[in-house]
């Protein structure tokens, strides 16, 4: 049995679930005992100061120990701890990750963009590649990863410098956010997705599925459509935060960066050349396990053999 906990620009985050064979988790993925998460805020507080300060260190090390914990409680025989998004871009990333490392007795990895979005396409998989095209996109607070599978070809990552925390600390003042915020987000996430290729598919546009967070949590709006989500865009223009929490079931948090996260998915539908997509609750933590349950410790140098 395997757990993964992942420190992101939002959330700490705990999975802790039974790994299966390559065949069985093809068909039904992990079996899932427990999936929970804090929300830290870790990103605000890299904008504002450029490092982790120590009450930011505290709660990192307060969320890790108190979900290490609860994983051995259950069982888990393997644990992986995570870093991405504050941990790349503060400047004592790497000592904090280390101060993990010497109070847990467990590593930190401070992983890619790439690891990150490979991590993710595994669990999103299940571990095996799909003989059709698919689109996996992980929208974070910080950041976006992008991975295009085409069968026979190697797979394409695309790391955009774009979240929905980060895009509403830039430009979202009011709740709820006024007509110009809004068109302000959706040009401020026009700009950062032409960075991706433009796509064109010679036949039926591939199965996409945005995983994360954001994505989760715009979908409980509506279905990820390109109708569905200008539709969105009015119903966060006329209710607050608070009316959006009351009505959607989302955390308060998450209510504030919908209107950001919605401008985020609808740009990259667009660029992406497609009409809709799914979501799924499987995430980066899945794909940790898989890999550590594949290749034990050395799965950060040996994840990409999966891949091809």
């Amino acid at each position: 049995m395997g757990a993964a906990i992942d420190v992101g620009s939002n959330s700490v985050h705990l999975l802790v679930a039974r790994v299966g064979t390559p065949q069985t988790m093809a068909r039904r993925g992990l079996t899932v005992l427990d999936d929970r998460s804090q929300l830290l805020g870790l990103g605000e507080a890299v904008d504002r100061e450029g490092r982790l300060l120590l009450e930011q260190r505290r709660q990192i090390m307060s969320g890790i120990a108190e979900y290490l914990l609860l994983a051995r409680s259950l069982g888990a025989t393997h644990l992986t701890l995570i870093g991405t998004e504050p941990f790349r871009r503060a400047a004592n990333g790497p000592d904090v990750a280390i101060e993990v490392g010497t109070i847990t007795g467990l590593p930190l990895h401070v992983i890619s963009e790439r690891t990150e979005a490979l991590l993710t396409f595994l669990g999103v998989t299940a571990g095996l590649l799909p003989n059709e095209p698919l689109v996996v996109a992980d929208i974070g607070g910080g950041s976006t990863e992008v991975s295009i599978h085409t069968p026979g070809a190697p797979l394409k990552v695309l790391p955009l410098a774009i979240g929905s925390a980060r895009l509403t600390r830039s430009i979202v003042e009011h709740d709820p956010p006024t007509t110009r915020e809004l068109d302000a987000l959706d040009a401020a996430a026009q700009a950062v997705v032409r960075e991706l290729p433009q796509q064109s598919w010679p036949g039926a546009a591939p199965r996409a599925v945005f995983v994360g967070g954001t994505s989760t949590n715009v979908a409980r709006l509506g279905r990820l459509t390109r109708a569905g989500l200008a539709e969105d865009r009015r119903t966060l223009t006329d209710l607050t935060s608070a009316q959006v929490v009351e009505h959607f079931g989302v955390r308060p948090q998450r209510a504030r960066q919908l209107p950001a996260g919605a401008a985020i998915v609808a740009a990259m539908l667009e660029r992406l050349g497609l009409e809709e997509a799914g979501t799924a609750e499987t995430s980066l933590r899945d794909g940790a396990i898989i890999a550590a349950a594949r290749f034990g410790d050395a799965w950060p140098a040996r994840i990409a053999e999966l891949f091809g």
